[in-house]
């Protein structure tokens, strides 16, 4: 008697059951089923059998019908896109062409003439010297214009800061100017000019010359680099603000400002009997012009022929008279002076003979001498000349 196992194709059984050789031979008797006692088995063939689907073990590939023909690795395939696209980009190029040609050559888009030319924005700048530089685009497409071209050109122009060129549709062209805002004259050798605050000078137009009312700038010239002059001409626009810090418009009445030397600002304000000259040097400027504007009242009053006022050394100023009456010292350094009461002298009798005055004054003259050899090893020497103000400020009075 033979024992076969009974499987199935994809799963596993646990069955044997009992065979004879031949149907011929076989006995009678019942068959019988045994069972494996083999716990593994049973327990493989539980978790196979009790999922909803019976899986193989390996996928069977299957081929797609026709899926090789038309894969990019076909030349064929390579080769009818590469046609595909190069016809695309003919077609392309040839209507950009025509549109080309269309748009330069058709009487539609031509400038015919400076009447197609719309300005705006000019004030100074004449139309008839922004449209010279249009005169080679007459008769011709907008297409043709150059227009980074033209907008250097008329950047070019002293009184144009900035420039726009647009074209119209259809055959029309608008320019935009932003001409330049000038603050100050400037005295620029024997000529009188206008500038802006970027140092750029500017010649007076005849026509709104009249317009303008700004103090005269000296320190502005031609020959100075753009870079020198914007600097001065930004000194210029600080002063003016400090000036005006405080609400009092104090630059109504400036006149004259002189920006040759950069740490010494130097001004003149009209409305007053006389005019001195004011050095601010480069800082305190609405400081100082108060304490000028406080006492220039009595300095006048004392000093008529007052020449300029030097407001740069704190509490202490000195007031220039120009030439004196008096021969000035050689060498005079600005000092605090002391309040005095007066100056008292003696005057000869006009009956005293001229060899004793003449003696008198020897006398007198090696006196002094000997007197200023001591007193310099001492102290510096203080040189007056004038009154001394009430006001506590110090002032020293020098002469050229």
């Amino acid at each position: 008697m033979a024992v076969r196992k009974i499987t199935r194709r994809g799963e596993r059984a646990g069955l044997l059951e009992l065979e004879g050789p031949d149907e011929s031979f076989r006995p009678e008797i019942d068959l019988e089923t045994v069972d494996i006692p083999e716990p593994m088995l049973e327990a493989q063939a539980d978790a196979e059998t009790s999922g909803p689907f019976l899986r193989a073990k390996q996928r069977v590939p299957v081929r797609r019908r026709g899926s090789s023909r038309f894969s990019w690795k076909n030349r064929w395939v390579r080769l009818a896109t590469a046609l595909a696209v190069v016809a695309t980009l003919g077609l392309l190029a040839r209507t950009v062409w025509e549109t080309e040609a269309l748009m330069q050559h058709n009487s539609h888009f031509l400038l015919a003439s400076t009447q197609n030319i719309q300005i705006a924005g000019n004030r100074v700048v004449p139309n008839s010297q922004v449209l010279t530089f249009f005169a080679p685009d007459l008769g011709r497409s907008i297409f043709h214009v150059p227009l980074a071209k033209r907008q250097a050109e008329l950047e070019d122009i002293d009184w144009v800061r900035t420039a726009t060129v647009m074209r119209l549709w259809p055959n029309r062209l608008r320019i935009n100017l932003v001409e330049r805002t000038p603050v100050a004259f400037a005295r620029d050798g024997n000529t009188v000019r206008l500038v802006d605050d970027d140092g750029i000078l500017l010649d007076l137009p005849n026509a709104v010359a009249q317009h303008y009312s700004f103090p005269v700038i000296s320190g502005i010239s031609s020959s100075d680099p753009v870079s020198t002059r914007a600097a001065r001409m930004q000194m210029y626009q600080q002063f003016l603000h400090a000036l005006d810090a405080d609400g009092g418009h104090v630059t109504a009445t400036l006149s004259e400002v002189d920006l040759s030397d950069t740490e010494d600002i130097r001004a003149i304000f009209a409305g007053g009997p006389r005019n001195p000259t004011v050095h601010f040097g480069d800082t305190d400027f609405l400081a100082r012009y108060g304490e000028y504007r406080s006492h220039l009242t009595e300095w006048l009053q004392q000093y008529p022929q007052l020449r300029s006022v030097d407001m740069r050394y704190g509490k202490q100023v000195v007031l220039d008279m120009g030439t004196a009456s008096t021969p000035a010292p050689q060498a005079a350094t600005p000092q605090t002076v002391a309040p005095k009461t007066g100056i008292t002298g003696t005057v000869p009798h006009a009956n005293t003979p001229s060899h004793i005055l003449a003696a008198k004054t020897k006398t007198k003259a090696r006196s002094r001498s000997r007197l200023t050899k001591h007193s310099s090893k001492t102290r510096k020497p203080v040189y007056e000349r004038g009154h001394t103000v009430r006001d506590p400020i110090a002032h020293v009075v020098s002469g050229l």
